[in-house]
């Protein structure tokens, strides 16, 4: 989530709204807002209900579908990546001194929390046994035991000016974050890191080249994309305390891709223990909400949103903006803020959706079927059939029923003039259990998970997470656990580095493996059978 400070005002709420950036709708129609809430004194407001919140998209009001307050109910995991090289010793004093002041706002408003640490310098110390520290592989929620460990530190070594901080992120993905949690990494360096493809660390003490034996091998084979993809598909979030973007590109990327905010250590300096205390500050007071869109259609275009809060006498309110992915499009608006009532708000440019948003892709679309039927000799009887596919599939978006429309008539073009019966159009179904779809059944189901999922697209998500295609929701499946996908007459089925593994028939599934018709299909504890 990137929060934004809001400008001071008189006697008003400051609101710090998060932007929903570039997404697909959930099944719902569902768009997710992280905002938090401090009054005109700058503490936070912790008694927010949904009846104290209005959200608008485009100037339409929106119909909230979820609400979470303040403590209620949704744990916190927060691990920080401690660069321990020799300059940083006064920035590991001053998270020291500042956390139990830290947990502190977190115990306030009612945050059920545990806090990790992963430390590194040319390599990820704590991800070793040698390292002997207490923290490895684990969390706490006692901050004076997590304020022990902390003490532990002495900064020290170092070699080159790069350090490892992308194998220090994707190591801290991999510790025990509670399912139901939302997890936060913290990222705290003063030096740009390495990356894929830069080579290896000939200045490194003894401790590095005992773990990198082979001293012509790099020193990471990770980029800022692969680690923003392996906290992504977690679900966590990264704050980065680091150098900025044009000194290392990299933090901005994983910052961004997680939805998290960077600061700036150079400028920050001075004021670093007052920044740990407003990191965990903000972390305390948020809320969250999803909100039904009013107009739940993947068009390509840039919204605008509004959210406004009236509580307790004072107001507030934030605009920030996102794109939908889809044809057409916009740019994506840098987010503005609000505060009270009397504050003006500054619209944000956006591409309005009239009527021909619609009938322009329409006709688009009514055309290539009157062009398929004089150039590729597609029959009545055929294009019924291609009308009742798609009747049966689950709302597709206008870009792809045009593209199932190409892909249809390209394939009949290569008919004889005998042809032979048409294949179905897509391999879309519905719930009324006609030939060829395709389902997962599950063994031995365990509530809340259904017993049964229809596969209702080429090729689905499977997870945890609701923003998936599938969801499964059982504590031993990831966030964002697999793929599968049809290829060939059969399934392929990719796991998406999940904490408890994909299997086909038992075998532990490395990147991808085919699954044939009538397989087991197990992720996490959840076994099921492919049937198509």
């Amino acid at each position: 989530m990137m929060l934004i400070s809001a400008a001071p005002a008189f006697a008003s709420l400051q609101v710090a709204l998060g932007n929903p950036g570039l997404a697909h709708f959930d099944s719902d129609g569902g768009v997710q807002l992280d905002f938090g809430l401090t009054d005109q004194n700058g503490q936070p407001v912790g008694n927010l209900t949904k009846d104290d919140v209005q959200v608008f998209e485009d100037g339409q009001p929106a119909k909230i579908l979820y609400f979470r307050g303040v403590g209620q109910g949704r744990p916190v995991d927060i691990v920080f990546v401690l660069d321990i090289t020799e300059s940083m010793q006064p920035y590991i004093d001053a998270v020291k001194q500042n956390m139990i002041n830290f947990a502190q706002d977190l115990e306030q408003n009612h945050r059920d929390y545990r806090l990790g640490l992963v430390t590194f310098e040319d390599y990820v110390v704590s991800s070793y046994p040698d390292c002997n520290c207490e923290y490895r592989k684990t969390m706490t929620s006692d901050a004076r035991k997590f304020t022990n460990w902390v003490g532990t530190l002495h900064a020290g070594g170092g070699g080159d000016i790069p350090e490892d901080q992308l194998d220090a992120l994707a190591y801290a993905a991999t510790l025990p974050f509670r399912p139901d949690a939302q997890g936060i990494i913290i990222l705290i360096t003063d030096a740009p890191p390495h990356v894929a493809g830069d080579g290896p660390d000939r200045t490194g003490d003894t401790a590095y080249r005992l773990h990198h034996s082979d001293p012509n091998a790099d020193v990471t084979e990770e980029t800022g994309a692969t680690v923003a993809a392996k906290l992504g598909r977690n679900g966590l979030t990264l704050y980065a305390v680091a150098p900025p973007p044009f000194i290392a590109p990299q933090y901005e990327q994983v910052v961004q891709a997680t939805r998290g905010r960077l600061y700036n250590i150079v400028t920050e300096e001075n004021r670093f223990s007052e920044l740990v205390r407003e990191i965990g500050h903000s972390i305390a007071t948020e809320y969250s909400l999803t909100y039904l869109t009013p107009r739940p259609i993947e068009d390509g275009t840039n919204r605008s949103v509004e959210l406004r809060l009236n509580y307790g006498g004072q107001s507030g309110s934030a605009e920030t903006s996102y794109q939908v992915k889809g044809v057409g499009g916009a740019a994506i608006n840098v987010p503005t803020v609000g505060t009270g009532a009397a504050s003006s708000r500054t619209g944000l440019v956006q591409l309005s959706f009239k009527w021909w948003n619609g009938a322009v892709p329409l006709l688009a679309i009514l055309g290539l079927i009157g062009l398929s039927r004089i150039r590729f000799g597609v029959s009545s009887e055929e294009l019924q059939a291609i009308v009742e596919a798609q009747s049966r599939a689950p709302q597709p978006n206008l870009a792809t029923a045009a593209r199932q429309v190409i892909a249809q008539g390209a394939r009949l073009s290569t008919r004889t003039q005998t042809p032979a019966p048409p294949a179905p159009a897509a391999n879309i179904v519905s719930n009324s259990g006609a030939p060829g779809e395709a389902r997962l059944t599950a063994i031995e189901p365990v509530a809340p998970v259904p017993a049964e999922y229809t596969l209702l697209k080429p090729e689905v998500s499977l997870g945890r997470g609701e923003d998936n295609d599938i969801v499964i929701p059982h504590p031993s499946v990831s966030r964002s656990h697999a793929r599968l996908a049809r290829r060939d007459g059969s399934f392929v089925l990719t796991d998406l580095n999940s904490t408890n593994g994909s299997y086909v028939n038992n075998h532990e599934v490395q990147g991808s493996t085919v699954v044939d018709n009538g397989s087991e299909v197990r992720l996490g504890d959840i076994r099921f059978v492919l049937h198509f």
